[in-house]
């Protein structure tokens, strides 16, 4: 491997962990708003929150999230749909994880923006 192919893969890992890192609160926010199923959860949050999250990391995450009581699922069958599809909803206790995540990122982004931008004119 390049130093410069070693560089792009090193700076890819680091993106795929703030991402893993930032999924959550993201998947969250998304189902406070409605219940969603899997395809159509990647895809808003690849378009709506430019997360170019993989299935590999999705699906998993909204298993731990079904486990911790922050998410419930269940199998709809649409009209429009050959076959049923598994929707998630965030729970009670779902809303309040996404209220102190939410706030816990806004107070840590407020700090490192005014840390990075110190040395600024």
């Amino acid at each position: 491997m390049t130093g410069e192919t070693r560089s792009e893969a090193a700076a890819e890992n680091r993106k795929a962990q703030l991402l893993k890192g930032l999924a959550e609160l993201a998947l969250l926010s998304l189902l406070a708003e409605r219940a969603c199923y899997g395809l159509e959860i990647l895809d808003r949050l690849r378009d709506g929150a430019g997360m170019d999250v993989a299935e590999g990391t999705i699906y998993p995450l909204l298993h731990r999230l079904e486990r911790a009581g922050l998410a419930r699922a269940e199998w709809r069958l649409e009209s429009d749909a050959a076959r049923p599809r598994k929707y998630y909803a965030i729970t009670d206790q779902g809303r309040l994880e996404l209220d102190q995540q939410t706030t816990e990122w806004r107070r840590v982004s407020r700090a490192l923006t005014a840390f990075l931008d110190r040395s600024e004119p």
